[in-house]
C-alpha cells in the first residue's frame, strides 16, 4: 500500500495527469480519451483547442500501441500492450507512449522520426499531403500519417528513444509536447 502511495506521489511530482499501462483497445480510446479531453478543456484555464490536440495525440499514441506492439493479448489480438502517459509540466502538456517493437523496425522508424524533426511546419504540411496520397507500405496501417500529425501538432520537436530489450526487440518511446 505504501509503495502505491509513493508511486502516486511520483506521478504527481512529474506532472502526470493520466497513466495507463497494459492491454489497449479502441474502447480505451473512447472512454479514457473523452475523460482526458473534458478534464483539460474544463479544468483550470481550460482551453478546448489544446484539449482537442492532446486528445488527438492520445488517440494516435494508443493506436500505435494497438497496431504495432509485438505484445498482444492472447484472447483478443486486436489489443496491444504498452503504456500511454498524459501530463502537464511548466504549462506544457505532454503525451508519451511506448511499446515493444521488433529490432528490425528500429532503423526505419528512427530515420522517419529524425526526418520529421528536421522539417518546419510548412514542410510537414506538404509531406502530410504527399503521404495521404501514397500507398501504405508493408505492415504499415497508415503510411506514417500518425507520426506526421503528431509532429504537426507538437510545439516542440518530437522526443523518442529505443531501449534494447533483447536480441529481437526494443522498447520504443515517443513524447509529444503541446
Amino acid at each position: 500500500m505504501i509503495s502505491l502511495y509513493n508511486y502516486k506521489q511520483d506521478l504527481k511530482e512529474q506532472g502526470i495527469i493520466f497513466s495507463f499501462s497494459g492491454p489497449m483497445s479502441h474502447d480505451i480510446i473512447e472512454g479514457i480519451g473523452s475523460a482526458i479531453r473534458i478534464k483539460i478543456s474544463e479544468g483550470e484555464n481550460g482551453d478546448k483547442n489544446i484539449a482537442l490536440k492532446v486528445f488527438s495525440i492520445f488517440v494516435e499514441q494508443v493506436e500505435n500501441v494497438i497496431n504495432y506492439s509485438v505484445e498482444k493479448d492472447s484472447i483478443d489480438s486486436d489489443m496491444g500492450f504498452g503504456i500511454v502517459v498524459v501530463g502537464k509540466k511548466d504549462d506544457i502538456y505532454f503525451i508519451s507512449g511506448g511499446n515493444k517493437i521488433p529490432n528490425e523496425k528500429v532503423e526505419k522508424l528512427e530515420t522517419m522520426l529524425s526526418n520529421l524533426i528536421a522539417m518546419d511546419k510548412e514542410e510537414l504540411k506538404a509531406f502530410y499531403k504527399e503521404r495521404r496520397k501514397a500507398a501504405k507500405e508493408g505492415d504499415s496501417k497508415g503510411a506514417g500519417i500518425g507520426f506526421i500529425e503528431m509532429a504537426r501538432k507538437s510545439t516542440k520537436p518530437i522526443e523518442y528513444n529505443f531501449i534494447p530489450v533483447d536480441d529481437e526487440y526494443s522498447f520504443f518511446t515517443i513524447k509529444i509536447s503541446i
